[in-house]
């Protein structure tokens, strides 16, 4: 091989290695675990609200691209809240360790950039969720502007933060109903109020076990200022209780057979033990065990909600 193709060969590895970084880094920018679990909650949502079977409903060209345009639409608005929260955020996060790698404090990415990125996310969500229906359409918007124009600078302010950024990561399971049925029935607050309640136990312990950083980055919140992690502990039981409280609505409602009923009952009982655990011994430890229980616990419900559907 002469030296030509060598330098060749070296360049083209060069620009590849660049591309995958750049296309990591604005992928890092949608926050994927929220994006991640968007998805599969509206999935969830939208698949429990279909009247006939999910093979029968998509097998009609209409009603697939309408699964598809509400997919896509509903991660791209997400992804484009997390994007400009990313933003507004780029200097506490270059203040915490856990955070100072990321595409804006690194440099990697430039703000302009990333303010471009975030506004076509969010433009083309909104023009696909217009063609879904309009409730589902202002439940996004509502997400976007609760999570970006209050959630994010409130979140220096107050601890009721924790409460408020609780809305927006709810709303997306609701309108996952909303785009199949068109209204904001019933069934879809019990679905907001699953990922509602579920979210406090969970951001509770990862507060916890990441207080430090937080407080190098001068967020309020509640494991910040709580030295043994009582209050936060306390909290994290209370907030279990109810989220398996809202684990048996579905059933109550007939959503899902009895297979989800004593599923989902394990898992909220499981979810509540593991707080308990954490209020009997608050340490780091003790918090990544409830916050991977309260992953598997709503992976879990989701799975039954869907192979258990009424």
């Amino acid at each position: 091989m002469n030296p030509t193709q060598t330098s060749v060969q070296a360049l083209s590895k060069s620009i590849e290695q660049t591309a995958s970084s750049v296309l990591r880094d604005y992928y890092e920018l949608t926050k994927p675990g929220i994006t991640q679990m968007v998805a599969l909650t509206t999935l969830t949502g939208y698949y429990v609200a279909i009247p006939t079977s999910f093979i029968d409903y998509v097998g009609i060209s209409g009603n697939w691209i309408h699964f598809v345009l509400t997919m896509i639409g509903t991660v791209a608005i997400s992804a484009g809240s997390c994007v400009f929260n990313h933003i507004a955020e780029r200097k506490e996060d270059a203040m915490m360790k856990r955070t100072a790698t990321r595409p804006l404090p690194s440099g990697s990415i430039t703000v302009s950039q990333a303010a471009v990125f975030g506004s076509v996310l969010t433009a083309l969500g909104a023009v696909m969720l217009l063609n879904v229906n309009i409730v589902t359409f202002l439940l996004a918007i509502l997400t976007w502007l609760v999570y970006v124009v209050v959630y994010t600078p409130l979140k220096k302010r107050s601890t009721l933060s924790l409460l408020i950024g609780g809305i927006p990561g709810a709303l997306p399971f609701a309108g996952g109903w909303t785009a199949v049925r068109g209204t904001l029935e019933v069934e879809a607050w019990s679905f907001f109020a699953i990922l509602f309640f579920w979210q406090l136990p969970h951001f509770l312990a990862l507060s916890w076990m990441y207080r430090h950083d937080y407080r190098d980055g001068g967020f309020v919140m509640h494991a910040v200022n709580d030295r043994t992690g009582r209050s936060v502990a306390v909290q994290a039981v209370v907030y279990s209780v109810l989220t398996l409280v809202t684990f048996i609505v579905p059933f109550l409602l007939d959503l899902a057979g009895l297979v989800y009923m004593l599923g989902a009952l394990g898992l909220g009982i499981w979810l509540c033990i593991e707080s308990i655990q954490f209020l009997h011994r608050p340490q780091h430890r003790s918090a990544r065990r409830l916050l991977l229980t309260s992953y598997a616990a709503l992976m879990g419900v989701l799975v039954l909600l869907i192979i258990d559907k009424v």
